[in-house]
C-alpha cells in the first residue's frame, strides 16, 4: 500500500514541477522543503513542546509491526496518565496472536481473507481482549537473531499459506499448527506463565491486574464523505481484514479539534498516517504539507478526500503522537515514530507534524474518549 501511494505522489509533484519554472527546477525537492520549512514557524527540538509522559522510544527496524508498536506505546501512556507503574509492553506478542488469528480467518474462508504483516491499531485490542498482554522484557525476539529483521518469517509464512491454499488442506487445527512453529522458530514461543516484579502471572492475569485499562472507553475517529458522518463506519483499507465497523465518522472540522484538543488536554493518539509525502521522506524530522503541493487555502475535506480515493493517502505507517507545540500560532504535534526511517541520520525515532499534515494524511486516531469532547458529545447513547 506505501509503495502505491509513493508513487502516485511522485507523479503527482514530477507534474507540479512541469509548470514551476526554470528557477523552481533548478532546486532539488530537499532544497525547495527547506526553503519554505523556513518561512513556516517550527518548532526547533523536543524541548519546544508539551509533552505527556511515556517510555523512550524503540526502533522496530525491518518489521512490519508498526500498528503494535504505535499501539503498545500508546497503552504505557495510557497506563502512564493513569498512574499505573510503567511497564514496556511487548509488540510481538501482539503480533504473534494476531498472525494466527489471520491464518484462522484464511482457512474458513477457503483462502479468500488477508494475511499480511499489518493491521491497525484495534489489532493489539483485539490480542489483549482474546489473548492478553506481556511485557516487552518477557517476550520481544529471539537473542540469536537480527534485531526485528522478520522478511524471512514473512516469506515462509507466506509459502505456507500459498501450499494450504493450492492443496485445498482446509483442516484448521493442522494449520494453524504449522504456523505456530513458524512463529516460533522466528519470533520465539510465547511462555505460558512469566515473572514480574516477583509475581507469577499469565498472559490474561498480567492484562487484568498490571495494564487494567478500561478498554471499553477508547474510540477511534475518522474522517471520510464515503460515510454517513456522526456515525460509526468502517475504515476501508487493506489492513483493518476483519473489517471493524467502530471508527466513529465526522466532518474534518471535528476531527481535527478533536485530534488537537485531545493532545492540548494531556491525552497521547496513536494513528494510522500516510507517510508517502516529500517531506516526511526527505526532512526526517518535520513534516508538514508544502504550498507548492497544496496551498493552506485549498486544505479542506475535498482535498482531503480526493486523496483518499485516488490512493495518494494510504494506510501504510501507524505512529503515535505524545504532544503538541504552536510556534508562531502554527500548530505542530511531537511523534514518537518506531519507523527505521525515523532512525537515520541519528535521529531517535521523533518526528514534528504539522497541523496541516494531519488534516490531509492522518487517516485515524484512537484516544480515550473522554480526550474528545467535541466527538463525546456526538457519540449515541450506550
Amino acid at each position: 500500500m506505501r509503495r502505491s501511494a509513493m508513487i502516485i505522489r511522485r507523479l503527482s509533484l514530477f507534474v507540479l514541477a512541469l509548470g514551476l519554472g526554470a528557477r523552481a527546477l533548478a532546486q532539488t525537492m530537499p532544497e525547495r522543503l527547506r526553503a519554505e520549512l523556513d518561512q513556516l514557524p517550527h518548532p526547533r527540538s523536543v524541548a519546544d513542546f508539551q509533552a505527556a509522559p511515556c517510555l523512550s522510544h524503540v526502533n522496530q527496524n525491518k518489521t512490519s509491526f508498526c500498528w503494535s508498536f504505535a499501539t503498545c506505546s500508546f497503552l504505557e501512556a495510557e497506563m502512564a496518565r493513569r498512574q499505573l507503574p510503567p511497564v514496556r509492553l511487548s509488540p510481538m506478542y501482539a503480533a504473534y496472536c494476531q498472525y494466527v488469528e489471520k491464518a484462522r480467518r484464511f482457512v474458513q474462508t477457503r483462502g479468500e481473507s488477508r494475511v499480511s504483516p499489518g493491521d491497525t491499531f484495534w489489532g493489539v485490542f483485539d490480542a489483549c481482549a482474546q489473548y492478553g498482554a506481556m511485557p516487552s522484557a518477557v517476550y520481544e525476539k529471539l537473542p540469536d537473531n537480527p534485531p526485528f529483521d522478520h522478511t524471512r518469517l514473512y516469506a515462509e509464512l507466506g509459502r505456507c499459506l500459498q501450499e494450504v491454499k493450492l492443496r485445498g488442506q482446509w483442516n484448521e487445527a493442522r494449520v494453524l499448527d504449522r504456523i505456530r512453529k513458524i512463529l516460533n522458530r522466528h519470533l520465539g514461543k510465547p511462555p505460558e506463565t512469566f515473572a514480574h516484579n516477583g509475581k507469577t502471572y499469565t498472559p490474561r492475569s498480567f492484562l487484568a491486574e498490571v495494564v487494567r485499562l478500561p478498554w471499553s472507553e477508547y474510540i477511534s475517529v475518522v474522517s471520510q464523505e464515503s460515510a454517513p458522518f456522526n456515525a460509526f463506519t468502517e475504515l476501508k483499507v487493506p489492513d483493518n481484514w476483519r473489517h471493524h465497523t467502530n471508527f466513529f465518522n465526522v466532518p474534518l472540522p471535528v476531527f481535527y479539534e478533536a485530534f488537537r484538543s485531545a493532545l492540548r488536554g494531556g491525552f497521547t493518539v496513536a494513528v494510522e498516517i500516510d507517510t508517502s509525502e516529500p517531506s516526511y521522506e526527505t526532512l526526517v524530522r518535520h513534516c508538514f504539507i508544502p504550498s507548492f503541493d497544496l496551498p493552506a487555502r485549498e486544505l479542506n475535506q475535498a482535498a482531503r478526500e480526493t486523496r483518499l480515493r485516488n490512493g495518494a493517502t494510504g494506510d501504510d505507517h501507524a505512529i503515535h503522537i505524545i504532544g503538541w507545540s504552536e510556534p508562531g500560532g502554527e500548530d505542530w504535534f511531537l511523534a514518537k515514530d518506531s519507523g527505521k526511517e525515523a532512525w537515520r541520520d541519528g535521529n531517535q525515532g521523533i518526528v514534528f507534524l504539522h497541523g496541516a499534515y494531519v488534516k490531509l494524511k492522518v487517516l485515524a486516531f484512537i484516544v480515550h474518549r473522554d480526550g474528545v469532547p467535541p466527538v463525546k458529545a456526538l457519540l449515541p447513547p450506550r
